[in-house]
């Protein structure tokens, strides 16, 4: 999901990981509550909505280089995306694709009780595929029965896990990628996955290899307009390549092996600290926050390289008391040996 907004100002409990979640879940339901009250393929869709569903797609970021501007139809619109179906299915990010399978698997209706689930279903809306309604207070995602059907035969055949095979082992790397250095630039992704998707129905669709991007990851562009992926815990992607734009290409080089070793050997060092962190604070964390959620939050910020100070009042901010002497120990031995992200590495040897 695209990251908007800038937190530069704000204080160090203001832009948590945990807090910028809620931003981007607060900003996706408040555009989901603007959204047609039906779908491109339900009978109730005519061409005066044809403009309508074409804005809120993604189909006009795919179209920008074109010089050409026509108005749409219903049927330009279903015909573009039952054209693609089969793909774009095998390229949905993983919380996309476990959504989808639930609703296909409930007939192409399925309420909505986990507020995570919002920008997933947000994803499919704009894919064309779905449409949300709101029933008592709770959101209910639908799908029309005749792609249901679709998907519920694609999603047997032997090419669909092939591709899904290709998506997750891509999907790892950068998560790897992400927890080492903070952020990382979309191409070399991309053409891995193109790599891996040769022979397959899901070839040269970049588009949609882009889609799945946009859709798992939070991400920016540069000032070249590129796209960046970055770990949804980083405060400000912008300083960050503004700093070291070479940190976006520092993993590009690395193998598969290599990023896994990488993240265990950080996990191996990190897991005692995490552990410590968690005994100290487990029964005095705000109810709105889990302990885990707190720990990684302030895990997140040394990565950030953010002081001691400042990490203290944001440990203050996530209690229901004053902190305790052995969770200001917990927290020191946190800040001082949690790995920096690369571009904050540099900084402090230079």
């Amino acid at each position: 999901m695209l990251r908007t907004g800038n937190t530069s100002p704000y204080h160090w409990a203001d832009k948590t990981m945990s807090v910028l979640r809620t931003q981007q879940l607060e900003a996706c339901e408040k555009s989901l509550a603007g959204l047609p009250a039906y779908c491109l393929f339900d009978a109730a869709c005519t061409d005066a909505d044809a403009e309508t569903f074409y804005k809120l797609s993604y189909f006009p970021r795919e179209d920008a280089s074109s010089r050409e501007w026509t108005l749409h139809t219903v049927e330009q619109l279903r015909v573009r995306v039952l054209s693609s179906f089969a793909p774009e299915l095998a390229l949905l990010s993983p919380e996309e694709h476990d959504l989808l399978v639930r609703l296909v698997l409930f007939g192409g209706k399925l309420a909505l009780h986990d507020w995570d689930e919002l920008i997933p279903a947000a994803s499919l809306v704009r894919r064309l595929w779905c449409r949300l309604e709101n029933q008592n207070g709770v959101r209910v995602l639908f799908m029309p029965h005749q792609l249901c059907a679709s998907a519920l035969l694609l999603l047997a055949g032997d090419g669909h896990k092939k591709i899904r095979d290709a998506v997750e082992q891509v999907q790892e790397n950068i998560d790897n990628s992400l927890y080492l250095m903070g952020l990382t630039r979309a191409e070399a992704p991309m053409l891995h996955l193109q790599s891996l998707l040769k022979d397959t129905y899901a070839e040269n669709r970049p588009d949609l290899i882009e889609r799945f991007l946009f859709s798992a990851f939070d991400c920016v562009f540069d000032e070249a307009g590129r796209l960046i992926l970055i770990h949804p815990g980083l405060a400000d992607p912008t300083a960050m390549l503004r700093l070291l734009p070479a940190a976006a290409d520092a993993c590009s080089e690395m193998s598969a092996a290599a990023l896994r070793e990488a993240s265990d050997s950080i996990g191996d060092l990190e897991n005692p600290l995490y552990e410590q962190m968690l005994f100290s604070i487990a029964d005095a964390v705000r109810p709105e926050i889990t302990p885990e959620d707190a720990v990684e939050d302030l895990i997140i910020l040394a990565k950030q390289d953010v002081s001691f100070t400042d990490m203290k009042e944001v440990l203050s901010s996530l209690l229901v008391s004053l902190p305790t002497p052995d969770m200001l120990k917990a927290l020191e031995d946190l800040s001082t040996r949690i790995p920096r992200w690369i571009w904050f590495s540099s900084s402090r040897v230079q």
